[in-house]
């Protein structure tokens, strides 16, 4: 117990290395979680195997690594609102896990269930969205004063701005809203991550 943070720690900083890794592997896929035209994601999923392949794994494993950093803040700061923050964004994530999938299935069965695979990942990627905007509000709520206080507010600015993305099923603008919602909650789980990693060796 001498370094209790140090794995939420680590795996929050794997959780967004995974998730840059994924994103970055699909710049070949433009139309990847937009729903404006799933057949032309599909068409591209299948041109481009490779990096669907890597990004689905990368999703996956990432989004798994990030609900535990979840459980770990929540152990960590024990406030009523980070616990439910962390149940709100670790379920999200492990929700977002189960559909990340989805694209590597499409490559192996007939364009119509591929088709509704990807819709299915769109659909909970969606949902996940939704459920990291609230847990990082809560969060903004709940930690601290002795944390960072830019934290705080970057958790608050990055719920406001994540919650709209969970219509990004509906349209392709609110999809286009994760060019900046993204970068936001990545930032904030790799400062959180890391203040979590200097407060371990005091336990």
């Amino acid at each position: 117990m001498g370094r209790p943070h140090l794995p939420a720690g680590l795996a929050g900083l794997l959780g967004v290395l995974l998730n840059v890794v994924a994103v970055a592997a699909l710049q070949v896929v433009p139309h990847t979680y937009r729903p404006g035209d799933v057949p032309a994601w599909l068409a591209e999923t299948v041109a481009h195997p490779g990096a669907t392949t890597v990004s689905a794994w990368a999703f996956t494993v990432g989004l798994v690594a990030l609900a535990a950093f979840c459980a770990g803040l929540a152990f960590a700061v024990r406030s009523p609102w980070v616990v439910v923050g962390a149940c709100l964004f670790g379920f999200g994530a492990l929700l977002d896990a189960a559909g990340t999938m989805g694209p590597l299935a499409a490559l192996h069965v007939d364009p119509a269930t591929g088709v509704g695979l990807l819709w299915m990942s769109l659909l909970l990627d969606s949902a996940f969205n939704g459920l990291l905007g609230l847990g990082l509000i809560c969060f903004a709520i709940g930690l601290p004063a002795d944390w960072p206080k830019a934290l705080r507010v970057l958790a608050a600015l990055a719920g406001v701005v994540s919650l709209p993305v969970a219509l990004q099923f509906s349209s392709d603008d609110f999809a286009r809203l994760l060019a900046v919602a993204g970068p936001l909650w990545l930032v904030w789980v790799t400062g959180a991550s890391v203040v979590l990693l200097r407060r371990a060796p005091q336990g």
